[in-house]
């Protein structure tokens, strides 16, 4: 029997429902799980033959899950398609504990990488050029900053998506190991400096 290989119309539209769905019937109860079950599901109906396998793998997905969406949940998303297309392949390793104990161990570290590189670090560089160009009611600034936001985002998302695919287990070390640490405070201590520099730049104090 050859083995099942996800095709990448599924893992195209898996990635599309989570770009536009991660937030869907958001609540404190269940916060991204909705979202995360949502795009899960064109890539169990196409490993999956039955309705009762198909039930069962989607059920994985629907304890509480809430990380930043746009770093951290695309690539604990891929990571779990890979580890799914993993178990319909018959992989003893992987069942529903091994994906729920991973999506559980990555929630929280990733939600803090995400937070510090996109919220404390990226938004406040875009915000800030944004305001430079914004000088005397230019409307250049707004502009940049909607079409640099979401470019960056969505080639980001992409890209950490089917990276996140690839690694499969593999991804933990990768993403929370020593050299990832390094990674990380290189880049906000970077973008520490370029939001200071703007700072000083555009603000003026008598």
């Amino acid at each position: 029997m050859a083995a099942k290989k996800l095709s990448k119309k599924a893992l195209n539209k898996s990635f599309w429902l989570w770009f536009h769905g991660h937030l869907t019937c958001f609540t404190y109860e269940h916060m991204q799980t909705f979202g995360y079950m949502c795009s899960m599901l064109p890539l169990i109906e196409e490993l999956y033959d039955t309705n009762e396998e198909q039930k069962e793998a989607l059920s994985t997905y629907s304890s509480f899950f809430n990380t930043e969406p746009q770093l951290g949940g695309s690539l604990v998303v891929g990571v779990t398609a890979g580890l799914e297309e993993a178990r319909a392949n018959g992989n003893e390793d992987v069942d529903s504990e091994t994906i729920n104990g991973l999506r559980a161990g990555l929630m929280g570290p990733i939600a803090g990488i995400g937070d510090s590189l996109l919220v404390g670090t990226l938004i406040p560089i875009l915000l800030g050029i944004a305001l430079g160009l914004s000088s005397g009611g230019s409307i250049v600034g707004p502009i940049f900053y909607i079409v640099a936001w979401n470019l960056i985002v969505t080639l980001g998302m992409r890209f950490l998506y089917f990276k996140g695919y690839e690694l499969g287990g593999k991804a933990v070390d990768v993403l929370v190991g020593e050299q990832a640490t390094a990674i990380r405070e290189a880049v906000v201590t970077l973008g520490t400096m370029v939001v200071g520099s703007v700072a000083a730049t555009w603000v003026s104090v008598t």
